[in-house]
């Protein structure tokens, strides 16, 4: 059904998503009094008025631990949730950014929002109605902004709870510090101006017409924010770092910012967070910047959730994709109950057994562990291996086998960008893109792609952790990107994309661009695949393609080694690949692997 689809699963902070978030909020009947103080003024420190709106449980004359957000998304989104909030005897404060909703100033997405923050922390505790204490929670975009307020005045907040939390150029508006989507430019036409644009936002038909006659016309990127009906400086800022991603180092956390951050954390992510690598990379640096004594109190729960899953957990992912009844709960209700425990109010939630709980999908089960990296105890290894007629069809494929074969001629591929037959095997309406399509089988018959199956494990398996690939490559062109994707085919023949990955050729040893030299042989590392658990069950057998990145909602690479995005189709070269498998040059997938 839906190769684009997978191709977002992987690699897109797909959200910052404002509608699922209305989804999860749902008004209740039967809720205590609140008392709503609508667009109150907070002063930022240059004296730009920003906008606050307060939810408090009547009475007037107590005081409340305050739970605050801050969001792009127009602050009326907080209150069928800040009415829950009231019934356990919170505040919830939303502050509208600089720019957005009630608040004055210029918006300038991905900014650092952390000082205005604080100034709203500061005023928080000045109120009569406050107890002093300051909380903070919200997913995505929101998530990200209480990273930016721990960085600025980490001693004021008292606990918070980051949920797929967006890192700057590392997963949204840029992933991997140098590729994009033409989604950017979508999210940029919601959020424009002061107010909301849903209806603009959510017109699929609209997006999806302009991505394929973009696609198929070969548009430059940068020139699509016009194409598309909202010229963007901001659009045109983030072009530019495409060639330049190091330009993002300045938004990165640095050890000491998180060595002065004393609050407890809870981070929530998904298997298929978008957002994930972004809530993860938060995690990892807090757990190596911080002292042992404060990360031991950074919780991490990883579900087998959407991007939108993780405010709203769903027991069906994807259609054919259902989990456990334990993977779904009340996630308001979660975190109230987190809030609740560190300000000495109640219990530690159950499912807090260890620092980190992740889900294993089937086995429908949660597990437990104090490090990510005690919970794969094995690395299994799966190398390339084809004879010269095998690996170019689905049905004669190359195999997936225990040890590096020698003599083994490589094979070959071609990434040609001016061929645009996958948008017409594509669907690519990005909305419904969030919720999965995991049985879809597309890549493995997309032009140009090899295919490799392991033999059925005898024993099955029980992946959890980030897949790893390494592939020695040799092509004739300065840049390419390729695709690759890994699924678990079921002993009923029924397969789960369990994850993918892109590498730009000329970013392969890291963020400082180096232009392929013609026929030299590299070692090209897939390290981005998302982190997954599944219990894999006896008669499985793993799937690898691999193939050029040529989807039609994206930044398209015209393999020249021009300046990314800015090239056009008079550019376009053909590159011819040769994927290289052998005991010289020993082509691996790595899984990491939990073993009784």
């Amino acid at each position: 059904m839906k190769h684009r689809l997978l191709i977002l699963c992987v690699i897109i902070s797909v959200a910052l998503s404002w509608s699922d978030g209305l989804r999860a909020q749902k008004p209740e009947a039967d809720h205590r009094p609140v008392d709503v103080l609508l667009h109150e003024v907070v002063a930022a420190a240059d004296g730009t008025p920003l906008a606050i709106t307060v939810w408090k449980p009547e009475p007037e004359n107590r005081r409340y631990p305050t739970v605050l957000v801050a969001t792009p998304y127009v602050s009326d989104e907080a209150h069928p949730r800040a009415r829950k909030y009231a019934d356990r005897g919170y505040a919830m404060a939303s502050l509208d950014v600089r720019g957005r909703g009630g608040s004055k100033g210029e918006f300038l997405p991905f900014s650092d929002h952390g000082p205005d923050i604080c100034n709203a922390v500061s005023w928080i505790k000045a109120q009569s109605w406050s107890d002093g204490n300051v909380l903070m929670r919200g997913g995505s975009y929101r998530g990200m902004t209480q990273w930016m307020a721990a960085r600025s005045c980490p001693g004021e907040i008292g606990a918070m709870i980051p949920t797929a939390s967006v890192y700057p150029g590392y997963d949204f508006p840029i992933v991997a510090g140098h590729r994009s989507q033409k989604y950017t430019a979508g999210w940029l036409g919601f959020v424009a101006g002061s107010a909301m644009n849903p209806n603009f936002y959510t017109d699929s038909q609209y997006w999806r017409e302009r991505e394929l006659t973009s696609y198929r016309d070969h548009i430059p990127f940068n020139d699509y924010d016009s194409f598309v009906g909202m010229p963007s400086e901001q659009f045109q800022e983030w072009v530019k770092r495409l060639s330049e991603p190091e330009a993002w180092a300045s938004s990165a956390w640095n050890p000491n910012d998180y060595a002065q951050m004393h609050m407890p954390v809870l981070t929530i992510t998904g298997h298929y967070d978008g957002d994930q690598p972004g809530a993860l990379r938060y995690f990892r640096e807090h757990q190596a910047g911080a002292s042992k004594s404060i990360t031991k109190n950074h919780y991490l729960v990883i579900g087998p959730w959407s991007h939108g899953g993780t405010r709203e957990p769903r027991q069906k992912l994807s259609e054919g994709v259902e989990f456990g009844p334990s993977a779904v709960f009340d996630m308001d209700q979660f975190n109230l109950d987190w809030f609740d425990w560190r300000l000495g109010r109640g219990p530690k939630p159950d499912l807090l057994k260890r620092r980190i709980a992740y889900y294993v999908g089937g086995a429908e089960e949660w597990r437990y562990a104090n490090a990510l990296e005690e919970i794969a105890n094995e690395l299994r290894m799966f190398y390339l291996s084809a004879m010269s007629d095998e690996a170019y069809d689905m049905f004669r494929s190359g195999h997936l086998v225990d040890a590096p074969i020698g003599g083994e001629t490589p094979h070959r591929f071609k990434s040609d960008p001016l061929d645009t037959s996958p948008a017409d095997l594509t669907d690519i309406d990005w909305n419904a893109i969030r919720d999965g399509a995991l049985r879809s089988t597309a890549p493995a018959y997309m032009p140009e792609t090899l295919v490799f199956h392991s033999p059925p494990m005898v024993d099955g398996l029980t992946l959890a952790g980030q897949m790893r690939l390494k592939l020695y490559l040799e092509m004739d062109t300065p840049d390419a990107d390729i695709f690759v994707t890994v699924y678990a085919i079921f002993p009923d023949g029924e397969p789960l994309y369990l994850g993918g990955d892109v590498v730009r050729a000329r970013f392969r040893d890291g963020l400082k661009p180096m232009l392929v030299k013609p026929g030299e042989v590299q070692a090209y590392k897939f390290e981005n695949f998302l982190w997954n658990a599944w219990a894999l069950p006896a008669g499985t057998r793993l799937r690898l393609t691999v193939g050029p990145y040529n989807d039609p909602s994206a930044q398209k690479n015209y393999n020249s080694g021009g300046k990314l995005g800015f090239e056009t189709g008079d550019d376009a070269r053909v590159a011819h690949i040769k994927l290289h498998h052998n005991a010289e040059y020993p082509s691996v997938l790595e899984l990491p692997v939990v073993t009784d």
